[in-house]
């Protein structure tokens, strides 16, 4: 430990000395971004190895790496490397969900399929209804909300509820990945959250459309919203079975660097999301998926990623820190507190009544709701949404807690989730 803390010394001091030579020398953005990016890499493994030393997630220690090197801490991380570092994000994206997909496999799914969807349901009506009960009861309590009426405590509750349903594909992937963890718990929480991405969008579009005419009266119901994400799903399955029947033929007739191929493909299908509106994550779970399931090559695939695996944690989870308004978070974090208490109780009890129903075992019952509290960026992407479609001080200010909430579930997520696979035993400590 006390070399860990050395080195990591040496790195730190290291990188502020070259930042503040070039500095001086005024340089572009893009070489900074480079060296911070290998600084990234050093720095956040050591300081992963540390909080390991506690018995903490690897990815907490990635995660506090990238807030406290920073833009509002150290900046050793500026905002300007933050921007330029996020084709890296996608790419992580991309891989996790190619290993969601391919770590899920049809004969986990039958078998748990019941309870599955059971959680899912009973999951958003809880947690959505917990929240719409709590803005109708308190909601006038809340500094923005002091002169609202009925309908706009009920709008906003839908949002707020919605919003909380959602879970995090690579949290889930990257605490299963750390600790090895095999067995029903593992698979019954990420068969949830594989299924969950994909019902928390169309449950978001009916919300939003419902939510807009009851915040602001002189709107309409918008389902096309509804009709849109229903299209936008569609053609992202359709180009999942395309992504994974090129990737199948990759590994049939070439096999080698499998995970060079990777990462050439899914920038070129992040490229082609973007034209078209499509989503990344879904495109490569469902093509993780197929490989794994209709072929012989899944094990090929899990094993040429996980290869890759530890850079694209390391980085990934070092920039969504880094990418934390530090000032936000502070200023709202009490409330923000209070969203994530209510969010954790209310996902016990959908977890809990879908898994009693469906006859489950004791320990998804009780340590299940554990796996769906992290949450990253899909909530940050339907968020942003939020500010789009309410302009104002609720739009704004509902935005700014969510993102505050999200920061505190990405830290206290991983623990939990790591705690109930060691629990369990279906982890390694």
């Amino acid at each position: 430990m006390r070399r860990v803390i050395l080195f990591l010394a040496f790195f730190i001091g290291l990188m502020m000395f070259l930042l503040r030579v070039r500095l001086i020398e005024q340089p572009s953005a893009m070489p900074e971004s480079m060296m911070v990016l290998g600084f990234i890499l050093v720095v956040a493994y050591l300081f992963g190895k540390i909080t390991a030393r506690f018995n903490l997630p690897k990815i907490t220690g990635y995660m506090l790496t990238g807030v406290i090197l920073g833009p509002y801490i150290i900046n050793v991380i500026s905002e300007q490397s933050v921007n330029n570092l996020q084709l890296i994000n996608k790419i992580a994206l991309g891989l996790i969900a190619v290993t969601a997909g391919g770590e899920f496999r049809y004969s986990v799914l039958q078998e748990q399929f019941k309870t599955i969807v059971n959680v899912i349901l009973w999951q958003i009506l809880i947690v959505s209804s917990g929240f719409i009960v709590f803005f109708l009861i308190f909601g006038k309590n809340f500094f923005f909300l002091s002169d609202a009426n009925f309908s706009v405590l009920l709008g906003v509750g839908l949002l707020f509820g919605s919003l909380a349903v959602a879970k995090s594909p690579a949290t889930t992937i990257a605490i299963i990945t750390e600790t090895e963890a095999k067995g029903k718990l593992t698979d019954f929480v990420l068969g949830v959250t594989v299924f969950k991405d994909i019902v928390v969008v169309l449950v978001f579009s009916i919300s939003i459309s419902i939510a807009k005419p009851l915040i602001q009266p002189h709107e309409g119901l918008h389902f096309h919203y509804i009709l849109e994400v229903i299209g936008e799903l569609g053609i992202s399955i359709l180009v999942g079975i395309g992504a994974g029947g090129l990737i199948l033929l990759y590994l049939k007739y070439i096999e080698t660097q499998t995970a060079l191929f990777l990462l050439g493909f899914i920038l070129l299908v992040n490229e082609i999301s973007r034209m078209f509106h499509i989503e990344l994550v879904l495109v490569f779970m469902v093509a993780g998926f197929l490989v794994q399931n209709f072929s012989n090559a899944g094990h090929k695939l899990i094993e040429a990623i996980e290869e890759a695996s530890l850079p694209i944690y390391v980085t990934f989870f070092a920039i969504a820190g880094a990418s934390l308004n530090l000032p936000i978070f502070l200023s709202n974090f009490w409330l923000a507190m209070l969203i994530v208490l209510l969010r954790m109780v209310t996902t016990f009890g959908g977890t809990y009544i879908g898994g009693k129903l469906t006859h489950s075992t004791p320990e998804v019952q009780k340590l299940g709701w554990m796996g769906f509290i992290g949450q990253a960026g899909l909530t940050l992407g339907l968020v942003t949404l939020v500010g789009n479609s309410f302009p104002g001080a609720i739009g704004n200010t509902v935005s700014t807690l969510i993102i505050a909430s999200v920061a505190i579930n990405q830290i206290i997520g991983p623990v939990l989730f790591r705690y109930s696979l060691i629990k369990t035993g279906e982890g390694k400590g």
